[in-house]
């Protein structure tokens, strides 16, 4: 595949022209500047470990690429935040809100940290803002409720097969209805999602190949794949005194543009049918994430370096501060997952760390 060959593929995909593709996936304004103040503060006290000796073979050095769930700017205390609590770890972090996965390939801006920074863990979470972000969730479906695309697609069938059969316990009904609505290019881009996590972490993991040795050895990468997000318009005035800030960030985020108002543009109303179609999503989202990641436990020069955080069914319907981020408790709770991953304490499932097993 070249250059030409890619920008066929993501301009059929995305049903953008290439230059609006990137043009929509790049961050600037007032987001961009509180994002870059977050990451600011954040690599500065990162550079304050490494100028007290914080690299002694024993402390975890991380970089951390990713959306808004690494870098949430406006209060709520996200993922990265509860890592960087641990006295043993430093993380220097890309992460943006509201960057999309499309983005950050394109913008290469881990790879000159990756070599910079040398980590031993490398973050990312993307994917979010490629599925919903300027009303592309209203490109991806069916509003027909008739949808077969899956029957189509083997790779799809083989995922959904394994959805049924997976460590987080699968609503049958609930996905079998949201699955109806899933157009096929919903299925072209959960493809290209896999093909492009693919050769980044292959890249990461065996790349610059020199005597022998990868450029980056030992490093161990772990990725996330959301929770099963809710279509909502609720404001939420003034109930519970204590979570003034939900109204708050509601309003500023735009809440209800990204999920309800892109399914009402297709005509998909019903509140119900629209949680279907975000919860079938989410769950192939991850589910696609690791069969990813089990690709690499084929190859034993890599064995045991790529792990996923699943957060499904861990925030229910009240964890969520608005369509896409999780109150602080539960942004906690999922950090204190990645935590637990980075020491490599032991899980159950294989190279997944299910935030509900540990956080019930």
């Amino acid at each position: 595949m070249n250059a030409a060959d890619l920008s066929v593929i993501i301009t059929r995909i995305y049903d953008l022209n290439e230059t609006e593709i990137f043009k929509v996936a790049l961050l600037d304004g007032f987001l961009k500047k509180l994002d870059d103040l977050k990451n600011a503060r954040r690599n500065a006290r990162f550079t304050k470990k490494m100028e007290g000796g914080f690299r002694n073979g024993k402390n975890m050095v991380i970089l951390a690429e990713g959306d808004s769930w690494f870098n949430y700017p406006v209060i709520l205390t996200d993922v990265i935040d509860r890592i960087c609590m641990e006295k043993n770890m430093a993380v220097y972090s890309l992460a943006s809100g509201g960057d999309w996965l499309l983005n950050m390939l394109n913008a290469r801006n881990y790879v000159e940290q990756l070599s910079v920074i040398r980590p031993d863990v490398f973050l990312i979470s993307a994917g979010g803002n490629d599925l919903v972000g300027s009303r592309r969730l209203a490109a991806i479906v069916d509003p027909t409720g008739a949808s077969i695309a899956y029957q189509n697609n083997l790779w799809a069938q083989k995922l959904i097969t394994k959805a049924e059969k997976n460590i987080v316990p699968l609503d049958p009904e609930k996905f079998r209805d949201g699955l109806k609505y899933l157009s096929r290019d919903f299925f072209a881009l959960l493809m290209f999602f896999h093909l492009q996590y693919y050769f980044l972490i292959r890249g990461i993991l065996t790349g610059g190949v020199k005597d022998g040795e990868p450029k980056f050895p030992g490093i161990r990468i772990i990725t996330q794949g959301y929770d099963f997000a809710i279509p909502s318009y609720d404001k939420r005035w003034g109930i519970k005194p204590w979570l003034w800030y939900v109204p708050l960030i509601r309003s500023f985020a735009g809440h209800g543009t990204w999920l309800k108002t892109p399914l009402q543009i297709r005509g998909i109303n019903k509140p119900e049918t629209q949680e279907n179609v975000v919860y079938a999503m989410i769950y192939l989202f991850n589910e696609m994430m690791i069969e990813m990641g089990t690709i690499f436990e084929e190859d034993d020069k890599i064995k045991g370096r790529v792990f996923h955080i699943d957060s499904r069914d861990s925030l229910g319907k009240d964890g969520w501060t608005d369509e896409l981020h999780p109150k602080p408790n539960h942004f906690m709770n999922t950090g204190h997952c990645f935590v637990k991953c980075i020491n490599g304490e032991a899980v159950t499932y294989g190279n997944v760390y299910v935030v509900k097993s540990i956080f019930p």
